[in-house]
């Protein structure tokens, strides 16, 4: 029995690599003559360049950088210095998790970092850029990142506005910066959001991000009018393209300011690790992430390799933190949650490596009796 193990991280516990060591070593205490292979994955959001460096190599480099609330520190970001691209992750520049819930605040918080480590990353010689995008404190649609690379938002009297979002409803005018070395802006996204309405950017993330109900209005209301000025002055694209609300419309942002594209960020990681062959040469394929819900099928990456395993008619079960009432139905053989009844969530993500051992071993013993094909 060949098994292949490729999880994405339990956010805010472990790492893919760790958890995909951990299954492993779980699976092989109960069926030891198992052939396995480890293939870490992300979807493109937080944890991605760790995945990507330890797949593609690249080096380390460091710039210093504002977080969401502005404070300088400093950033790593990878660069493929022979393919001159580089590999940003939004995550480390301006994360939620970066923030104590105090500090989040969605309404004055800036992507004006990630802007920041661009312009690093152009000055080091960068002709591609790659974002990946999630895990963010801001819902500017990347007018701070826009800001911090030369454009300029003015009110109606042409002075500079800080392009946050309790601001945005004074801008009346965009300008460009001068122009410079043209390069190849790319996005990974691990949802399908529009940049507004109920399924956009505010009203679906902005109160994970410390937005009051009061607050979802006011940054809707934002988001709505720096779109109509940017298609009159920049010819931005449509708001309702889809991924174009990711990481608080960064998505919109990338494609607006930056001409760039958006991309699949689990089908991307996927090809560029090499996961379509190592499905192909497996007999199982398991993979899991820290939650799975309703966004697990919309783009995160345990939905991309059981797709894969589909085609290539490989069964493939699904090891999980928790998950919704239903949420695996029709995408994995199998679901084996860590937690099958209420329990502390701090206790739950403090013992994760022990649980995920323990459940990667039942769902061993699961496959081994014949109780899954």
């Amino acid at each position: 029995m060949r098994v292949l193990f490729a999880p994405d991280k339990f956010k805010g516990s472990l790492g893919a690599a760790e958890a995909a060591a951990i299954m492993a070593r779980g699976w092989c205490g109960v069926w030891p003559e198992s052939e396995i292979a480890l293939h870490p994955l992300a979807d493109g959001g937080d944890g991605s360049l760790d995945v990507l460096q330890a797949s593609l190599g690249g080096e380390w480099m460091e710039t210093a950088a504002r977080n969401a609330r502005g404070r300088t520190q400093p950033v790593r970001w990878l660069w493929q210095r022979d393919r001159r691209t580089a590999w940003i992750e939004t995550a480390r520049v301006v994360g939620l998790a970066k923030l104590p819930e105090a500090e989040r605040d969605p309404l004055t918080a800036s992507s004006a970092g990630v802007g920041e480590v661009i312009a690093s990353a152009m000055r080091e010689g960068a002709e591609n850029i790659m974002i990946c995008l999630g895990g963010i404190a801001t819902n500017d649609a990347g007018c701070g990142m826009a800001a911090a690379l030369g454009f300029r938002f003015l009110d109606r009297h042409g002075r500079d506005i800080e392009p946050v979002p309790a601001s945005l409803l004074r801008v009346e005018r965009i300008e460009t910066p001068p122009i410079k070395k043209q390069i190849e802006v790319m996005a990974l996204t691990d949802v399908r959001n529009p940049l507004l309405g109920l399924e956009g950017a505010s009203s679906v993330y902005g109160p994970q991000k410390g937005a009051a109900p009061c607050d979802v209005e006011i940054l809707e209301n934002a988001l709505r009018h720096i779109a109509e000025i940017a298609r009159r002055d920049i010819m931005a694209p449509d708001p309702m393209i889809p991924g174009t609300g990711a990481a608080g419309g960064l998505g919109y942002g990338v494609m607006a300011f930056l001409g760039g594209h958006l991309l699949d960020g689990s089908e991307t990681i996927g090809e560029l690790t090499g996961l379509p062959a190592a499905v192909r040469a497996s007999d199982l394929v398991v993979t899991g992430e820290g939650r799975l819900d309703a966004q697990t099928a919309a783009g995160k990456a345990p939905a991309h390799v059981a797709r894969l395993a589909r085609e290539q008619g490989k069964p493939v079960i699904a090891i999980v933190g928790s998950m919704a009432d239903k949420a695996g139905n029709g995408i994995f053989d199998a679901v084996f949650p860590l937690v099958r009844e209420p329990h502390d969530l701090a206790a739950a993500m403090r013992d994760a490596a022990y649980m995920l051992e323990k459940t990667a071993a039942e769902a061993a013993s699961s496959v081994k009796l014949g109780k899954v094909r």
